[in-house]
């Protein structure tokens, strides 16, 4: 799918993505959303973003603590302090985030964890929804979105991630399968 070009583009992107997440999770079972990821904690397999989710949980934790991410930097512009989406202390190490992030989580159950991204991904469509399209699409509109635009930010913690997430789970649905 070619990158979203206007903001009506990008609700849809986002969407579709969505829907086809939970398509491939409603597709699983609740031993196959439980069995511990068998590629978990090598980015050769699962892609350096990934490499702390051990399960299903941890990955829609993962993509939930992502979109809080992007609420509050977009909190941040609105409030006139135009911050890095990353919090300075993780801005050289984010991986160490990631790992914070879905270790917090680790009490959470399944059902909470889809609770939770249900919750944040309909704040990222109201959050689009908000902006203009000249907010969304013109590179380096906000001062600290640099080159890049609010629609790639909104894209790299939803299309993007949930594509990721849907080819993190059918491979791990086959090497439950060939186990």
């Amino acid at each position: 799918m070619a990158s979203p070009k206007t903001k009506e583009e990008l609700i849809v992107a986002m969407a579709d993505s969505y829907i086809k997440l939970n398509e491939q999770i409603s597709k699983m079972t609740s031993e196959e959303l439980n069995a511990q990821f068998q590629f978990a904690s090598d980015p050769k397999k699962c892609g350096a973003r990934w490499i702390y989710d051990r399960c299903a949980r941890d990955l829609l934790i993962h993509l939930h603590e992502w979109q809080v991410l992007m609420r509050e930097f977009v909190g941040n512009i609105r409030n006139g302090q135009q911050r890095d989406y990353l919090p300075d202390e993780y801005r050289k190490n984010y991986h160490e985030m990631d790992r914070m992030l879905v270790e917090k989580h680790q009490k959470t159950s399944f059902g909470k964890a889809q609770e939770l991204l249900e919750e944040t991904h309909k704040e990222m469509i109201q959050l689009v929804q908000s902006f203009t399209q000249e907010e969304l699409f013109t590179k380096g509109f906000y001062k600290c979105t640099y080159t890049t635009t609010m629609a790639a930010y909104f894209a790299s913690v939803t299309t993007s991630p949930y594509g990721q997430a849907v080819k993190l789970l059918k491979t791990h649905l086959k090497n439950l399968k060939d186990k």
